[in-house]
Parts: C-alpha cells; sequence; structure tokens
C-alpha cells in the first residue's frame, strides 16, 4: 500500500548535508545525551529569527530543520524529547499552521496550539497503547506551492512586492510509521502510516506549516470523536482568531472503562 496519497503530486529525494557540533549555530540535543543541547541562532539579544534573511543564511535554515526532523521524529515518544527539544522556535515559526486530514478536520496558527496538540496526541497515544514507536520511512522535496498566500498572508505580500524567487518557495514531504500495542485485549499490535507536509517561510526559512495528509488506517471513531473534542476545549474561534489557542487548559485523559465499553460495543455491532 502506497504511503502517499494518490491525489499528491510527484516527490524529488534529496540527500541533506551534514551540520556538525561546530556549527556557529548551534547544536541539538539527543535523547539521554548530556551537555547544554540546543543554542538558539546567533545574532545577540533582540534577534529576531522570523526576519527575513539572506540566501546562505537561509538554505542553512532549511538544511538545519530538515536534519532536526530527521533526529526528533523517531523519537516522537520518547519522554525525554520534550516539546520545547522537539518545537524549537529557530526551526518553526511562531505563526506554525497545523492541518489535520478528517476525521480531524482542525486547523490550528500558532506554535503554542501546534506544541498543545503535539503533548495531546503523545499522550492520547500512550493512554491507549504500549510499546509506542516511531520510524521515519521517507523523507523527499515536494513541488513548490502554487500559492504561498494560501498558507501565510505575510508571505503573500512579500511575494507580491518584492517577488520572492521560486527556488525559496519549498516544501518537504514526510513519511512516518508508528507502532504500538494495545492496552486492551486482544492486546494486538496496531501499525499507522501518515504522510505530512512541511512548508518553509520563503523569508526567514523557518517551517511555517505543517498539513498531515494522510493517516493509514485512520482513527477510529471513538478515539477520533475524543481527540477533537480535546483539541476544540483548547481552540478559541473568535473572529479573526480561527484556531488560535490563547491558553490551553488541562486535559484529563478518558477513563479505561469507557474505551472498554466503546471497544465491546463495536465488536457487537461488528457481530451482528
Amino acid at each position: 500500500m502506497s504511503l502517499i496519497p494518490s491525489s499528491s503530486p510527484s516527490s524529488v529525494p534529496f540527500f541533506v548535508p551534514h551540520l556538525g557540533p561546530s556549527s556557529k549555530h548551534g547544536v541539538y540535543p539527543t535523547p539521554g545525551g548530556k551537555g547544554k543541547g540546543k543554542e538558539l541562532f546567533g545574532g545577540g539579544k533582540g534577534f529576531d529569527p522570523e526576519e527575513e534573511v539572506d540566501d546562505r543564511e537561509w538554505d542553512m535554515r532549511v538544511a538545519r530543520a530538515m536534519i532536526h526532523l530527521q533526529e526528533t521524529l523517531p523519537h516522537f515518544f520518547n519522554a525525554e524529547m520534550t516539546a520545547a527539544t522537539m518545537l524549537p522556535p529557530d526551526i518553526y515559526s511562531q505563526n506554525m499552521l497545523l492541518k489535520l486530514p478528517a476525521p480531524l478536520p482542525l486547523k490550528i496558527s500558532s506554535l503554542s496550539g501546534y506544541s498543545m496538540a503535539f503533548s495531546l496526541t503523545r499522550n492520547g497515544m500512550q493512554a491507549l497503547h504500549t510499546d509506542l514507536r516511531s520510524e521515519m520511512e521517507r523523507m523527499t522535496f515536494s513541488p513548490s506551492p502554487q500559492d504561498m498566500g494560501q498558507e501565510s498572508k505575510r508571505a503573500a505580500v512579500l511575494l507580491a512586492r518584492k517577488g520572492i524567487p521560486s527556488h525559496r518557495m519549498k516544501q518537504i514531504r514526510v513519511l512516518v510509521s508508528v507502532y504500538g500495542t494495545l492496552r486492551l485485549p486482544p492486546h494486538k499490535e496496531a501499525k499507522w502510516h501518515t504522510s505530512s507536509l512541511y512548508t518553509f517561510s520563503p523569508t526567514s526559512g523557518l517551517i511555517v506549516s505543517h498539513e498531515v495528509e494522510t493517516i493509514r488506517p485512520l482513527p477510529g471513531e471513538g478515539v477520533a470523536e475524543w481527540m477533537m473534542s480535546r483539541l476544540l476545549g483548547w481552540t478559541s474561534k473568535n473572529a479573526g482568531h480561527e484556531g488560535a489557542i490563547p491558553c490551553p487548559r488541562t486535559v484529563a485523559l478518558p477513563p479505561e472503562h469507557r474505551v472498554a465499553r466503546f471497544r465491546e460495543e463495536r465488536e457487537e455491532k461488528r457481530e451482528d
């Protein structure tokens, strides 16, 4: 079964150059490792990573972001990998946009909201499964987006006024497989294939958009409804701020007896 949606454009494999620890822009921590870990980009006090950079710095940021994804996504379920480590502000834009597919048709437009979605996904999966692990299957360049304005109003204005060159309109597609064992009987191993599209800012080189294109197989109806209720509980849909998450709240996990009852009812329907 193909992991890439049939409607998606063709992708071009690539190889990312190694940027060693000697890079002046800092290093990344490894799970269980020691040391100072990640340092923010240079520039001193008051430096804004969202500002426009030259081509050399832009290419460096994009390459570094690719390496960051390669190093962190396989450790998605590692407790040592906190949201701060997984989603640093020198890799992800503060205006980070997350799009989820059906049955989770939700849009989140902030790095804080993206961080909350990350925590919710990991905690929810760990509540229902054991021995969770993720493996990156493939990372490829995707053809440049036809209309950057669809992803960012600010990018649309800059493209119109400054004529951003095509080499700065860049996306990558990442295929990740997730494995886990159900906590409830029959304790079978489950497997999911996901395809995600990451878009880079044409000005700063930071990741500005993460679109989850597919999740196969889709989450069960009960799981999807539970996740939607929690995500919507965090969001504020005021005019002009749909999907913003100004003040996340603590969310309790569903009691195990409710999950068990749902599974029993589903099995009864199948037998009928």
